[in-house]
């Protein structure tokens, strides 16, 4: 049993601040410093994973909380599956649960979210209040906080770890200093822990509770519970698809505790409590060690989870936060850094993290669009991953990028049966995909039906996978198989018109305000570009090349205005609003071959036309076009449009849409990166060179890019005003084209410099 005291997280202002986010913002409702009642107003929680298992961690440090934001507990690939019915992902029963009682009530009881601000009386565990208590109230982001003082929470960056400590005051008066830790250890896939040190200045009996909490479990049957010695455990099943899953508990508490006792185990939850004497001034440490198994995994995910708690536990929570520790320290090594501007430097680095909590190495399942954090979009995959989120990866974390493509490639053939149901060949894959592979689209919602360019999409990350990487066995056995089925696809989707042209009719554009309609200027670039992919892998691997794919290829109409000198969105197309990017996408990330006067056209003409109340990412792909183009005070501006509305506090996390939407937002989080990785850089793979071409806007004093990867190689490229420094620290001479078209190779160990482009008038 441990009765260490919990590796305390860097405060901000210290040397290492700029890593951790952390929120004190706990003020009165009303009646002055010392009132009983206080709101943590404009909070939303945070969460953490280690790309297996993740947990959304409300106001109180542990546990369940349905508001401000619901905290859900999600573990990759665990989803329902009814015949005719979308797919949703499950989540479980809240592990986090270790509660601290001192009899009279609990920590966790303190914490509460007001139904209404206009007060609420003592019915369904709101809090009584009258009107001026809550005036404070009004955000719709408010946690209600009785008896609660001191209050900190904070995320460390560099750990995962998430650190909230408090003055409590107990209905009964006693007052307590409860400090929680809670780790997703990113070294042990399957485990989790949390620890909370409490420092009573009174005497009597402590109570803490260890719960595998029901209220977080969606969509879940079948589940039993039970508890034996200091274990705890329950099963359960998705529903419809029978995938099982398994959560063990272990708790430890200090000396002298005793045996935990059972408390309960039915409505889908199971609990144990420790005893404590206490004395005044006396710090003491409980710990839950927490392993998580599903079907996906073993055959036996209760066995399974029991051992991993059961070696966490012996290992001890020390032992674990060191292991974790130096995992995300392997993590790190890849960082960008923005020099000059610390907010934004923050903004970068949260990114990052929400990102790496969602995937791993070895794990072949793809993040939806908020990942493990919530079940926002049901869970489902859409272009989300291959377009916004998977590009930030491939650049500096190729070996987990390669296992988010393993879930494309593991559902191949449910791909080639959803183009054969429609009568074409080839491989179709769908618009939002869960468990299987099929369909998952709400049959309410169109683009299931319309949104084709989600096969093309797949295809651009499978081929920039091997300009990346070079994995030549890879192309042969995954990459090939996926790029010949989707040219396949579209050789046989698209129709040779009387005017001799081929043409993709009854498509809807990533402009989802678009109804369906023909030849979508994106759809034809994507589909022809992934036809040329086939062609070149063949070529590569000595494989046949159909020839209908260079064909369709060449004869597919890309509509192009030459009196406006811009790509119209499609066919008939008159200047109506559009949801999000999708013209401006030729430039970046399909680099269709176009002059700098059309790129700039279609920008001018499609950002003015723009909904700004589309998702976050389109400002994102704005911002790179722009700095390809040069304009770098326009690519600085859209950058700040791309973070700035839609990061939510106090933990820097992105929501869909400024005033709301799918929340964490991964995919946001993944277009947000990917300005600094692709867009100030210029950075393009090819198969032979990387290109880079930078630019650094004023407002910035540098911009360093860690360990890129390319094809065996780890580099640095250093952007500054005066020069950009690409530094080779391993692997074969590289060779780097820059934007002036001078080619050079650095070796490893050395260093070249290439101009930084100056910006272009404003």
């Amino acid at each position: 049993m441990s009765t260490n005291t919990p590796t305390q997280a860097d405060e901000p202002g210290t040397a290492s601040g700029e890593w951790v986010l952390s929120t004190d913002a706990l003020s009165p409702a009303s009646g002055g410093e010392d009132s009983h009642l206080a709101a943590l107003t404009g909070y939303y929680p945070t969460f953490t994973g280690n790309g297996y298992l993740a947990a959304r961690v409300p106001a109180a440090g542990n546990g369940f909380a349905a508001a401000p934001v619901a905290t859900q507990f999600h573990v990759a690939g665990l989803y329902t599956s009814h015949e005719g019915q979308w797919a949703r992902k499950v989540s479980l029963p809240a592990w986090s649960a270790l509660d601290v009682s001192d009899g009279s009530g609990t920590f966790n009881d303190s914490f509460t979210v007001p139904a209404s601000g206009d007060g609420c009386s003592e019915d369904g565990g709101q809090l009584v209040g009258g009107e001026e208590d809550w005036a404070a109230l009004a955000d719709p982001a408010a946690v209600v906080a009785r008896g609660i003082s001191q209050y900190r929470q904070s995320l460390d960056l560099r750990t995962g770890v998430i650190t909230t400590a408090a003055r409590w005051t107990s209905p009964a008066d006693r007052v307590t200093d409860v400090r929680y830790e809670l780790l997703t250890d990113r070294s042990r896939q399957h485990v989790a822990a949390v620890t909370v040190t409490v420092t009573p200045h009174w005497s009597g009996t402590l109570e803490v509770t260890d719960a595998l909490d029901g209220r977080g479990a969606t969509w879940t049957r079948d589940t039993r519970c039970g508890g034996e010695g200091r274990r705890i455990w329950l099963t359960t099943a998705a529903e419809g698809s029978g995938t099982a899953a398994a959560l063990v508990s272990v708790l430890h508490g200090p000396d002298g505790a005793g045996a935990p006792v059972p408390v309960s185990a039915a409505d889908g939850s199971t609990s144990q409590r420790l005893r404590v004497d206490v004395a005044p001034g006396h710090r003491y440490t409980f710990t839950k060690y927490v392993a998580i198994a599903t079907g996906h995994d073993t055959d036996a995910p209760l066995a399974a989870a029991r051992t991993a708690a059961e070696e966490a536990a012996g290992a001890g929570w020390a032992r674990l936060a060191e292991d974790n520790r130096r995992a995300w320290r392997r993590a790190w090594e890849a960082d960008i850094v923005v020099h000059g501007d610390a907010r934004l430097q923050r903004q970068v680095r949260a990114a990052k993290f929400y990102l790496l909590t969602s995937v791993r190495a070895g794990s072949p399942w793809s993040p939806s669009p908020a990942g493990l954090s919530s079940d926002n979009y049901n869970g489902h995959v859409f272009w989300d991953t291959e377009t916004w989120i998977w590009p930030s990866l491939l650049a500096q974390h190729p070996e987990i990028a390669e296992s988010v493509l393993d879930y494309r490639v593991h559902r191949l053939e449910a791909a080639r049966a959803y183009a054969a149901a429609y009568g074409h060949r080839g491989a179709r894959f769908p618009w939002e995909s869960a468990l299987d592979g099929r369909e998952s689209t709400p049959a309410w919602a169109p683009t299931g039906a319309h949104e084709l360019h989600i096969s093309s999409d797949v295809a651009l990350a499978f081929w920039q996978y091997w300009l990346a990487t070079g994995d030549e066995g890879w192309l042969r056995e995954k990459g090939w198989p996926v790029l010949r089925g989707v040219a396949d696809f579209w050789a046989s989707r698209a129709v040779a018109g009387e005017d001799g042209r081929y043409h993709i009719r009854d498509v809807i554009p990533p402009d989802e305000y678009a109804d369906p309609g023909d030849d979508s200027v994106y759809t034809n670039v994507a589909a022809r570009e992934s036809l040329r992919f086939a062609v070149q892998a063949a070529e590569l691997l000595g494989e046949p090349a159909d020839p209908r794919w260079a064909r369709t290829a060449d004869g597919l109409v890309v509509l192009f205005d030459q009196e406006r000198g811009i790509h119209p969105e499609f066919d008939g197309y008159d200047g109506r609003l559009i949801k999000q990017a999708d013209v401006v996408m030729l430039a970046y990330p399909w680099e269709n071959p176009q002059s700098d006067e059309v790129t700039r056209g279609d920008l001018e003409y499609y950002v003015a036309r723009t909904d700004d109340g589309g998702p976050s990412m389109t400002d994102s792909v704005h911002a790179i076009v722009h700095a390809q183009l040069g304009d770098v005070r326009a690519a600085f501006e859209h950058t700040r449009r791309s973070v700035d509305p839609f990061v939510r506090a106090p933990f820097d996390q992105f929501a869909e849409g400024r005033t709301g939407g799918a929340f964490t937002f991964l995919t946001g989080h993944g277009g947000f990166l990917q300005v600094f990785l692709y867009g100030y850089s210029g950075l393009r793979w090819r198969a032979d060179r990387l290109l880079l071409d930078p630019v650094l806007p004023e407002e910035l004093e540098g911009i360093t890019l860690r360990r890129l990867r390319w094809r065996g190689r780890s580099l640095d490229i250093d952007i500054r005003r005066d020069g950009t420094t690409l530094r080779l620290h391993e692997g074969q001479p590289l060779p780097v084209e820059s934007g002036d078209g001078v080619r050079q190779t650095v070796a490893a160990g050395g260093e070249i410099v290439v101009p930084t482009r100056a910006p272009l008038p404003a």
